[in-house]
């Protein structure tokens, strides 16, 4: 099965058919996702041997009576997208910097049922050396719509510049990956943590941590775990990388 035969799998599977009812005009979630398949072809990039670099970065522009209709779907076709993308990169040997990122805005200019792509290159943030790394070019994220400020409280092997082993790392997106690779979302120098090796999701509020197969394995409160909610002040371990969820009383 090809990846867009998957992405349409997964799409129908999506909120009992929303999707479907939601896009009653021309504009199709399948041919968005094969333009972002197009976009990564046409701007793939040989960057050294056996390197190819192609954008992780992507805004789908639509028409604004389309983003009306989609907003309430957008998170969660954004992740579809980037699954997407990411299996893609994975079948032609491509090579991201940095997560990869899907978001849709709605502009005066396109007619209903039509769209266009922009795209670029955005490194993400890096935990190595006591430090986690935030370029300057990075887009700042929107606050999810989930309460409470949850938030990570990293500590590395190795302490910080200023002596102290714990960085905050905000969740904003309904979706975090954890790992080695450099498309994670949280990427973790650590060797022994997987190249993809966890996911944080937002699951009707809630923050819940998904292992994804990891060699070493995720363990919550010194116990092996393959999938929990996360609760005010859990403790997760990935190698010898320290996790502390907070989020705040909500009311």
């Amino acid at each position: 099965m090809g990846v867009l035969s998957r992405f349409e799998r997964r799409l129908e599977g999506m909120v009992e058919g929303a999707f479907a009812r939601a896009f009653k005009s021309e504009l199709q979630p399948v041919e968005v996702a094969s333009a972002v398949q197009r976009e990564m072809d046409d701007r793939a990039a040989i960057v050294a041997q056996g390197r190819t670099l192609v954008p992780n970065d992507f805004v789908v522009e639509i028409a604004e009576t389309d983003f009306d209709r989609l907003e309430v779907y957008a998170d969660s076709l954004g992740v579809e997208l980037a699954t997407l993308a990411r299996e893609h990169a994975r079948e032609q040997g491509y090579s991201f910097v940095g997560p990869v990122r899907m978001r849709f805005e709605g502009v005066p200019d396109l007619t209903t049922g039509t769209f266009r792509i922009r795209s670029g290159v955005i490194r993400g943030t890096t935990v190595e050396g006591g430090e986690i790394r935030r370029p300057a070019s990075d887009l700042p994220h929107m606050p999810g719509s989930f309460g409470g400020r949850p938030r990570l409280l990293v500590s590395g092997p190795e302490p910080g510049p200023d002596g102290s082993s714990q960085r905050t790392y905000e969740l904003n997106a309904p979706v975090t990956m954890l790992g080695r690779g450099t498309d994670c979302d949280l990427r973790l120098v650590d060797p022994g943590v997987s190249r993809h090796h966890a996911e944080l999701r937002v699951e009707d509020g809630e923050v819940v941590l998904v292992d994804l197969g990891s060699t070493n394995g995720t363990f919550v409160n010194g116990q092996p775990v393959r999938r929990v909610t996360l609760a005010d002040g859990t403790q997760v371990t990935l190698g010898r990388t320290t996790l502390v969820f907070r989020r705040d009383g909500i009311y």
